[in-house]
This record gives C-alpha cells, structure tokens and sequence, in this order.
C-alpha cells in the first residue's frame, strides 16, 4: 500500500525505516521523503512510529534472564570418549 502518494514511499519501505531506527516523523523525512509534499499522509506515516497504532516495533519494559543451574557432576568415562578406536573394515 502506498502511504505517500507524492513521492511513491510504501508502507514496506516505512516499516522498514522505522526496524532500521527512524522514531521520529522528521527521521522518515529525512530518510524517505514521506510528508515532504503536500502532508497528507503525515498522520498515517506517523501510525508506524514505535507506539502509533500500526507498529512492529515492541516497546521492552522488562527484561529477565534465568537463573543459571548447576550441572550435576558426572564420574565415569563419556560415552564418546577419545581415542576412538580403529576398526578394519570388513
């Protein structure tokens, strides 16, 4: 779909501005032009900025990471234990 019809700037291109940092509408300006003709499509360009209403970009608020366990110890030869012997084929 196109999102500004002046300059031929399509939603894939917005997207891909805004997963490749734009958080701004003068970030999409700058780097697609979008909104710098006639500024009609300034409102739905900005719908796309993190936060607007057609957002891919996910806002992290909180981030845990799991508590690390120990591996139980383990006696005796691994079941892959080197050196591998050399068998002659038949």
């Amino acid at each position: 779909m196109y999102v500004c019809v002046c300059n031929a700037i399509t939603e894939r291109q917005v997207r891909a501005a805004v997963d490749g940092g734009a958080t701004t509408l003068d970030d999409l300006q700058f780097e697609l032009g979008v909104a710098t003709c006639c500024g009609t499509c300034a409102a739905t360009a900005a719908e796309y900025l993190p936060g607007g209403r057609c957002s891919s970009v996910c806002q992290a608020t909180s981030l845990t990471h799991p508590t690390a366990v120990a591996i139980a110890d383990q006696t005796g030869p691994a079941a892959n234990s080197f050196p591998i012997p050399i068998v002659k084929a038949a």
